[in-house]
């Protein structure tokens, strides 16, 4: 077996894995992918790739039913996103009302259980 990180020029090969739809969305200046391969198979992979996320979005009591503050704070956080040279920038919802917010902008929600696991 081998362990490598895989060059962008071979991503393609992510077909079949769970990274077959995330590859061609990776800056390849801002993520890794990982590979341990047997025989020229590629047989586990992990991606590592920077992400911007957004978080602790909050509106005081009294302006939550005015929209005025959350369109300013959505394009705020879009041009400084975009200063940082990201398209896309995750996110999270711990209330019904910032959920109704990221759908009404278009967010997707991620299929996943997110962690953070300590590295160093």
């Amino acid at each position: 077996m081998t362990t490598r990180m895989l060059p962008p020029e071979e991503w393609p090969r992510l077909a079949g894995t769970e990274a077959e739809t995330v590859w061609p969305r990776l800056d390849p200046a801002r993520a890794q992918v990982l590979v341990v391969e047997a025989s020229g198979t590629i047989i586990g992979c992990w991606v590592l790739l920077s992400v911007v996320h957004a978080e602790c979005l909050w509106i005081a009591p009294t302006h939550r039913k005015h929209t005025a503050v959350a369109r300013r704070l959505w394009s705020a956080m879009r041009r400084a996103a975009q200063t940082m040279g990201v398209s896309v920038v995750a996110t999270a919802a711990v209330s019904d009302e910032v959920r109704r917010l990221l759908d009404h902008v278009g967010a997707v929600k991620v299929p996943a259980d997110h962690y953070a696991m300590k590295v160093a």
